[in-house]
Order: structure tokens, then sequence, then C-alpha cells
């Protein structure tokens, strides 16, 4: 398998930061480190090879050996010493170890047998992957929906680097799930920074594990997870040019910047999360620095710029912004009473359980707080779609649990519990001084600025996975040196086990159902959102093999549920198919002659739904051609060129 190749250069990386002396040998930080370099590797990679349109099998395995060979020289030239880690793993609770386990085994094998199938993954995760790969390259395309486009795009980068290696999206998920893994390995190390003796560190990997949004996300396509892995070594570094102030050593400020810009390369709901670090590093670094703190803070800015500026031109230069197209997200209104509807409204998100009485009496009290806020509990301006409610139901509690809603009860409820006993516990402020308070300080002032500035959504509890894993090192380090070891396994167990139903009854990828993974097959599960979507997609393809029709045009309008067009191409390896939108109207149009010229289609699917905003018609015309319905199922139709 050449997925070989990044795993050598990973394994490499992580032997020469544990022999460096910067880092104390410590293996977690060397972990997380190599894993932000291999992370800017893979952008160096992609955007070199995508500017000479050369990302393709050959290219990419080059690419790979020779930062393969570069790596182990330098390790060889480095040291040749070999310590043995001592991960002490015999004085940690067995049971929970062996909890933590069970859900990284289960997770990775959903993402292996069950194939991406979530809506965004059909959407624009996966669809922009494979026409990155047909067009060799990741500059911008003519498309119906724009975000495959100007969504940030670092998750999807590794997709196509396992996609183009392996030679399938088998791989596809693991992304998420890899990001888990470095999750727990990350929030462990921060609870040990923050002063959390073993237990707690212990503790604070169990409670990052068995979060329902994280358990849901780790075999899927989204980037939450992966987002949430960046801003926790964010966290690590942060903490680590806080602890050593003027004596922080460049190769931290490196990798620092390197964990912002890959951080803001992944996902746009970076920049609330970062703000409130940026802000502590600089005003920690301003105490010691003065009027010097311009020079790391420099060092840092362009590490992060470099990482995401041919992003930001490929958006300006079609978007004229580098943000890419505005969208309706951004609160309408401010203030005070804003961001504290928008607590109330986002917390609520996941405080729902099956007890209808529960959720309705949650409902109502937080409807009257509106009241006196002055603010709508549905208003517009602060709503992006729908009204609000709690939400309710078996969902809430694992069963049919998809990754767009699922709550986080327990986790919130500890969560809040460790904040009020840190308040009025003065002996834990005065054993741990005031890093733990800057730390949840910072935490949750992420959380605020995300209800200021952003509308409330129901799909928002996905938003807020980062917030809750950078959370669990602060309940590791408060649990442990307030309840005794027993207690806190009980607890751990309890999550342990609250996590189970979240990882057997996945919604979209289930391990126990009468449809499970294991029973259904891989083109099945991707329509597992829209099942009655397979037949007329699989007889499209069908028609045009039979007419020997392999290169074709899509127009699907804003309902580009697509990727599963691809995959189902894939199964005629005889034809190769080539796919491009056709008569786009939005701003990718000024696309359409970047690529390549001679793409004639002699086909068309058509996509015909309330959704997609297109009505059903007879025929269409394409750069002066005439292309009639030859075959149709709703809601899709192919045309034919006359």
């Amino acid at each position: 398998m050449l997925l070989i190749l990044p795993l050598i250069a990973l394994t490499f990386l992580y032997y020469i930061f544990y022999n460096s002396k910067s880092l104390n040998n410590s293996w977690r930080l060397s972990i997380i480190s190599s894993a932000v370099i291999c992370g800017l590797i893979v952008t160096g990679i992609t955007e070199t090879l995508s500017w000479f349109n050369l990302i393709s099998f050959e290219s990419l395995v080059g690419a790979w050996f020779v930062i393969d060979v570069v790596i182990i020289t330098f390790y060889f030239q480095l040291t040749s010493d070999s310590r043995v880690i001592n991960l002490k793993q015999s004085k940690l609770s067995t049971v929970m170890l062996s909890g933590v386990g069970f859900i990284i085994v289960s997770t990775g094998l959903i993402g292996l047998v069950a194939p991406p199938n979530n809506w965004d993954s059909m959407d624009y995760h996966m669809p922009r992957v494979v026409h990155w790969m047909q067009n060799s390259s990741v500059a911008h395309y003519p498309v119906s929906y724009t975000p495959q486009l100007y969504q940030n795009p670092w998750s999807e980068y590794l997709i196509m680097h396992f996609q183009i290696l392996s030679g399938g999206d088998y791989f596809a998920n693991s992304v998420q799930w890899l990001s888990m893994i470095g999750c727990l390995i990350g929030v462990s190390l921060i609870a040990k920074q923050l002063g959390a003796n073993l237990l707690g560190q212990t503790f604070a990997t169990v409670a990052a594990a068995t979060i329902p949004m994280g358990i849901l996300q780790a075999s899927s396509t989204q980037n939450d997870l992966v987002e949430a892995f960046w801003l926790v070594c964010l966290a690590c570094y942060t903490l680590i040019i806080v602890d050593k102030g003027k004596n922080t050593p460049w190769n931290i400020y490196l990798l620092f910047g390197c964990s912002l810009g890959l951080c803001i390369l992944t996902k746009g709901t970076a920049y609330f999360y970062i703000l409130p670090f940026l802000i502590w590093v600089t005003l920690s670094q301003v105490k010691y620095l003065r009027f010097s703190v311009w020079k790391p803070a420099l060092f840092v800015a362009s590490f992060a710029l470099v990482i995401n500026i041919n992003h930001y031109l490929r958006n300006y230069f079609v978007f004229n912004s580098p943000l890419g197209e505005p969208g309706d997200y951004a609160n309408e209104i401010f203030g005070v009473n804003v961001m504290i509807s928008n607590i109330l409204r986002n917390l609520a998100l996941h405080i729902g359980t099956p007890i209808g009485l529960w959720n309705g009496i949650s409902n109502r009290i937080i409807q009257i707080l509106h009241n006196y806020l002055g603010v709508g509990v549905h208003d517009k301006r602060t709503t992006f779609y729908g009204e609000f409610f709690v939400p309710g139901g078996w969902s809430t509690v694992g069963f049919s649990g998809e990754e767009n809603g699922a709550g986080n009860f327990l986790h919130l409820l500890l969560i809040l519990t460790c904040i009020v006993i840190f308040i009025f516990r003065k002996q834990l402020k005065l054993k741990f001084q005031d890093k733990a308070a800057s730390y949840i300080l910072t935490v949750c002032a992420t959380f605020c600025i995300f209800c200021y500035l952003v509308k409330w959504q129901p799909w928002n509890a996905r938003l807020h996975l980062p917030f809750f894993v950078l959370l669990t090192p602060f309940l590791g380090l408060v649990l442990s040196n307030l309840l005794k070891k027993q207690v806190i396994n009980s607890i751990a167990i309890v999550l342990i086990l609250s996590a189970l139903p979240w990882v057997f009854f996945n919604r979209y990828r289930p391990m126990i159902d009468s449809n499970n993974i294991f029973q259904t097959a891989r083109v099945q599960q991707y329509f597992k959102n829209r099942p009655k979507l397979q037949q007329p997609y699989t007889q499209a393809v069908q028609y045009l093999n039979s007419k020997q029709c392999d290169k074709v045009g899509l127009m699907m309008g804003q309902d580009t549920w697509e990727y599963p067009l691809w995959m189902i191409m894939q199964e005629y390896p005889d034809s190769e198919f080539q796919i491009r939108h056709i008569n786009v109207f939005n701003a990718s149009s000024v696309k359409e002659n970047a690529l390549e010229t001679n793409f004639k289609p002699c086909g068309v699917i058509y996509m015909y739904t309330k959704r997609s905003k297109l009505e059903k018609v007879e025929q269409i015309k394409f750069e002066n051609n005439t292309f009639v319905q030859g075959w149709d199922s709703a809601p899709v139709s192919v045309l034919m060129k006359r």
C-alpha cells in the first residue's frame, strides 16, 4: 500500500522531534509536532503540484518518496539515539483505556467499511476531491454549488492524497479518524500542562473520546474533528509559549504558526476559535518582550499567511474576496443581549433528552428569558434556518444518531459543574494559579465569540465540537484534584457506556441494524440520505455508457448531490468518464475557459428538484449545441447532443 509513504514521513518526523532537546523528549508533543509538519508537507505538495497541473498518481508518489528520503537522511544525520517511550500505562485504569481503545477501533472500522455518505460529503467535501483529481489541480472550476470552491480545503487535500495513493475512497473517512486520535493525545498533554496528574490526563482522554458528536464524525468526511485537532495543537503551543515567555525557542513559534495556518485552512469557523488564543499569547509575550513582540508575531503570521495564501488568491480572483462568497450566517444585529440569546439557544442544542416534559420545560424557560432580553427566540436576524427548539427524542442519546445535530448532554453537564466548582473552590485556584483560569477563560471566550457573531441554526451542534474537545483537559484537571480515584473511574465508565449507542447506531453508518454497514452494498450506502436517487442515478449512468458517451455535462442547480454519480461511473472501467458543470451562472462561470478547451460533452445529466430550482426541460443549449432528452426518470434526465 502506497499509503505507507506519508506514514514513513510521520514516523521519522516523530523520532526527530522526540530527540529534540526543545521538546524535552515528550512523546505526546513529538506526535502532534510531527503531525503539524506533515500537515504543512501535504499543503506544500498539493499547492506545488497544482501550480503545474501535475496532481496525479505518479507525481504524488514521487513527491512523497522525495520527502521521505529527505526526512530519513536528516534523521540519521541528526541522531542515532534510540530511546524507549515510557507511557506509564501500568498505573492507568485498564477499564478506561480499554473503553477508549474500543471506541477508536470501532469508529476506524466503520470509516473503513462504510463510504462517505453524509449530505455535505455528497454536496462538496467529496465532489471537490474528484474534480481536483480530474483537473490535476486544485484551481477553482465552474460549478453550480460554489462552496465546493471557497470552503477551506485542507481536509480534502489529505483525502485526495489518500484517494490517489490507495486508488479509491476507502480511506477518505480516516482523515477525521486520525484527527480524533490526535485530539486524544493532545488533550492528555494539555491536561498535563495545566497541572493534572496521570489520572486527570487519562480522564481527559476518556472525556474527549466519548463526545457523541466526535464519535459520529470520526467515521465521516466532515472536518470539525480536523479543525479540533489543529486547535488542540495550537493550545499546546500556546501553553508552552506562556510558560517559557521570552525564552520560547523559535521552533515553537514555527509550530504555533503552522498549526494556526492549518486550522484556518481547514474550516472557516477557525477564526472564532483562534482569536482568544492569539490574544492570550500576545498579552503574555508583551509582558516579557515589550515592543519587540512584533518579531515573533510577524514570524507566526507569516507562516499562517503562506499556508493560506493560495486559497485566498483563488477565492479573490473568483469571488472578489479572500474568504469566498458572502453567506447569511452572520448575525444582523449585535449586542450583549444577542450574545446571551445565542449562548442559551446554542447550549440548548445539547440538553435535549427523550423526556418530553424536560424538553418542553427547557424550551419554555428559554422563551421566557428571551422576553427579558428583548430579542425574539425565533428572530430571523439571529436565526439562519427554521425556528428555535430544544431537540428531543431518542436521537439525543445515541439511537439513530447523526453527525449534524447530535447533542453532548453529559459532557455539557460535566463542563458546567466543573466550571462552577473551579470558581468557588479557592484551593483549586490557588493550587494552579492563573494558568488553568486563563485557559478556561480563553476556551469559553471562543464560544462567546461564536455566539456573538454567528446565527443560530439546528446544525450548530456540529460546529461546537472543537469547544467541547478543548474543555476536556479542564475536566481532567478539576475532577482529579477533587474526587477519589474510584469516583473518577465510575464517571469514566458511565461516559464510556453512554457512548456505545453512538458507536453502534450511527444513522448513516450503523453497525447494528437491519441495514448495517456489513450487510449493505457499498454503492447503496452512498444513498443513505437519499435512497430514492439510487435507481435514477444508476440508470442514467447505464444509459450514457450504452451510448458510449464518456464526456458528461452536469446541470444540477443548487442540488449538487453529485459524488455518487462519480462512484457509479467508476464501475465502468472501460469508459473513461469526464464530468464538468455546464451553463453555470454564478461567480465561478469565469473559470469555464480555464479548463480543458476540448471538453465537448456528448450528454448532459440534468437534475430537476425543488432544491435545484430547475424545471424539467425537453432540451437545452450549450456552446451552440442543442441537447435533447434521451432518457428520464424523475428527478433526473439525460439529454443527448443532437
